[in-house]
């Protein structure tokens, strides 16, 4: 009811647009079906399009470039923790741990938080996102048998 509500108004908005920039057509009952028509038309796009842009708005996840000094803060800043996650797309883009030792990566990233030796990883918990509900990011490296980084991966799990 209340998506019909807001449709209705833009429309009797753009109504009141289209009738007043149509004045050129002499003949009013064309003017008024011209009118409603375009109206009606420009109302539902409207809405469309309104309610796309806040879906986008809150879904929306924040992206920014790896820096080593804001990744390794974990212990001394929470927002800094909170925030890893934005970082984990340009880490896995730029490659600079792929090829790279289990000591090399410590060096860059710091401990991780947990290791799989079965599957041959090391996780590092990235903090906490929300769009709708909670997701909690993870970075998954995978290594080969001479222990160098081959694989990584951002892992989400969503609440």
């Amino acid at each position: 009811m209340d998506a019909f509500l807001i449709i209705l108004i833009l429309s009797i908005i753009s109504y009141i647009i289209f009738y007043t920039y149509l004045k050129r057509i002499r003949n009013r009952n064309y003017r008024i079906f011209i009118s409603i028509g375009l109206s009606c038309f420009i109302g539902i796009i409207l809405y469309v399009f309104s309610v796309s842009l806040i879906i986008y708005a809150l879904t929306k996840e924040n992206h920014r470039q790896f820096e080593r000094e804001n990744w390794i803060l974990v212990g001394e800043d929470m927002d800094k923790r909170l925030s890893r996650f934005e970082m984990i797309d340009d880490l896995i883009e730029i490659k600079i741990l792929i090829k790279k030792d289990t000591l090399e990566i410590k060096q860059i990233l710091g401990e991780p938080n947990w290791r799989d030796e079965e599957k041959n990883k090391w996780i590092y918990e990235a903090g906490t996102g929300a769009s709708f509900g909670f997701i909690d990011h993870y970075l998954d490296i995978y290594y080969n048998e001479s222990h160098k980084a081959v694989k990584l991966e951002h892992r989400e799990i969503r609440d």
